[in-house]
């Protein structure tokens, strides 16, 4: 696979939606991304033989943790993240293993509003933070994120060759893979008769299920339903296209009861009072199947396309507490402990060493580890959030939910 077809391809890569968020509370488990194989040409999803992303051998010929012993600390680490997106027992085996006294952890909805509190003067706060990947380019070009120095950090040789030194940062210098998803349809079968296949299906059944649909609260996985239930690129600016999609988005706010990044699994639950349809992730989906009462819930990824996104580790620039973030980003990366990221959050993991950790249960499971056939239909993200049209259509939307 030629570089310049592989740069192309990831160029589409993830634009975030909502909460990564994990369900740390699920029993507290013991809890990007692209089809990174074989691609065509333009830029184009790879095709159906490829291999899945993390189903390679892992680079740099690590075949098991890397792990250094535990380094000296600040005692404290302040995470900027999304919501529940850190499995709770990984959370007190770093702080106990190192020291740290001093947790903390905001959260932010949006990869838009890490951004804006990062130019509000953030800078210099926190240490972490999990920005989707097409966001590197901008947060180094605005200095908010420093170089990562890779001598404290070995277990990055785990990371599968194939989510190296990609588009957002082709040396490799600023940011460690952390997982990756895609976005999709919610469905309750308890309550939906329609056998939802797309987004066409989605927005030809909204009106019958009215006050009962949850969006995540981000444009850019919900400009992805329109879009691709009209044939078109995720990442459209063409202004007739977008006009088309305003259309959609005008048909279907009324019928939205939320717009829920952080918990729209607590809208889902009650199918009386609550949403029965939604454009969710997968995380908190599983947590909610495993409930007997819930037991109905699916989730679609649409026939006729959708996103798909990888989440990073980043060191924000100037950090309080510099030789604790490194070991945490060395710390996730350890295979037991990333097991446990992804057993929580639902979402792939970039470290192949992670798998012999994870149940096969969920290594089958293909809205987590996307299948090859699955492949493509899905697209990744450009950072096309500040277009003024979509800016437009996206606060007309918001203005409408519900009436």
């Amino acid at each position: 696979m030629a570089d310049r077809d592989l740069d192309q391809m990831m160029r589409r890569m993830a634009q975030t939606r909502v909460n990564r968020r994990g369900f740390i509370k699920a029993a507290g488990l013991t809890s990007f991304s692209a089809w990174l194989a074989a691609c065509s040409g333009g830029g184009t999803p790879a095709p159906a033989s490829s291999t899945p992303p993390g189903s390679a051998t892992p680079g740099s010929g690590a075949s098991a943790s890397a792990s250094a012993a535990p380094v000296e600390t600040e005692g404290a680490l302040y995470m900027y993240n999304w919501a529940d997106y850190i499995n709770e027992e990984n959370i007190e085996t770093f702080k106990q293993r190192y020291g740290i006294a001093d947790w903390t952890y905001d959260i932010y909805p949006s990869n838009e509003e890490l951004y804006a509190k990062l130019q509000g003067g953030a800078t210099g706060l926190y240490d972490v933070a999990a920005p989707t990947a097409e966001w590197i380019p901008d947060l180094v070009t605005e200095g908010f994120i420093q170089k990562i120095d890779w001598s404290k950090v070995p277990n990055q040789s785990l990371i599968n060759d194939k989510f190296r030194k990609l588009w957002w940062d082709p040396n490799d210098e600023y940011q460690l893979p952390k997982d990756w998803g895609t976005t999709g349809i919610a469905i309750r079968t308890k309550y939906v008769t329609e056998d939802i296949k797309s987004w066409k299906d989605f927005f030809d059944v909204a009106p019958k299920y009215s006050g009962k649909i949850v969006v995540v609260d981000s444009m850019g996985d919900v400009f992805t339903a329109p879009l691709k239930a009209l044939g078109y690129s995720l990442n459209s600016v063409d202004p007739g296209e977008l006009a088309e999609a305003r259309e959609l988005l005008r048909g279907l706010a009324p019928h939205v009861l939320a717009r829920n990044s952080d918990t729209y699994e607590e809208v889902l639950k009650d199918g009386e009072s609550g949403a029965v349809l939604g454009i969710t992730w997968t995380g908190g989906l599983d947590e909610l199947k495993a409930e007997p009462q819930w037991a109905d819930i699916k989730y679609v990824i649409p026939e006729d396309g959708t996103l798909y996104w990888m989440d990073t580790w980043v060191i924000l620039a100037d950090p309080p507490h510099p030789e604790a973030a490194h070991a945490w980003l060395n710390f996730i990366q350890e295979p037991e402990i990333q097991a446990k990221e992804t057993i929580t959050n639902a979402y792939a993991t970039p470290n192949d060493a992670a798998k012999e950790f994870i149940p096969q249960e969920m290594l089958d499971d293909p809205t987590i580890f996307v299948p090859d056939e699955i492949f493509p239909k899905l697209e990744g993200a450009e950072n096309v959030s500040t277009n003024p049209l979509r800016v437009e259509i996206w606060e007309e939307f918001v203005s409408s939910i519900g009436g």
